[in-house]
């Protein structure tokens, strides 16, 4: 794996409209990290088949879209193993306006559940403090998170709310997430 740093928001919001799939870049992300979150197989391909069921109804990804969706898996494996808590969300930036950001959370959310849900059947039987979170980021995704002004006091909200997922995220992986399987090289033909 490498320790790339993730994808911009709007570069992978472009890939994904040139491709004309109908999932935006929060969910892209949300949903890959839920499955990584669940305990999918942290090698080469195990992530491939539930993402593509998921983000394009089953069908392989364009080639532009699978190298990115590659290229975040990777990213997302090296943060939630790495021991730095480097994990984040991928979310428009801070000066798009706090109602669109807050739409991208939310999304994310939505998508990190479908995700995890997908992998993971024993959510009934993981701590109570699991269960709790997934029960409270179930909440946020359904949420309408319509902001009145862009002050200070919203800002300091919407921070604590998506740390309190980057967090969550975390807290899964560590409860249900498999450890880092080393892609080995093929052999090289001489």
């Amino acid at each position: 794996m490498t320790n790339k740093s993730m994808p911009d928001f709007n570069e992978v919001t472009r890939v994904l409209e040139s491709a004309s799939l109908m999932v935006g870049a929060a969910e892209f992300h949300g949903a890959l990290a839920g499955l990584i979150c669940a305990g999918v197989k942290l090698d080469a391909t195990s992530w491939e088949a539930p993402f593509n069921d998921l983000v394009n109804e089953g069908f392989g990804l364009p080639a532009p879209v699978k190298k990115l969706a590659v290229e975040m898996y990777s990213t997302i494996c090296v943060q939630l193993t790495d021991g730095n808590m480097a994990f984040s969300l991928l979310l428009p930036d801070d000066e798009q306006p706090l109602d669109e950001r807050a739409e991208a959370m939310a999304q994310w959310a939505q998508s990190f559940l479908v995700g995890f849900g997908m992998m993971q059947s024993k959510l009934n039987q993981a701590p109570e403090n699991i269960q709790e979170l997934i029960t409270d980021i179930r909440d946020i995704s359904q949420v309408s998170l319509d902001f009145e002004q862009e002050d200070e006091e919203s800002e300091i909200a919407f921070s604590e709310v998506s740390e309190y997922l980057r967090i969550g995220a975390l807290l899964c992986f560590n409860e249900f997430g498999q450890p880092l399987t080393p892609i080995k090289d093929k052999p090289t033909l001489h």
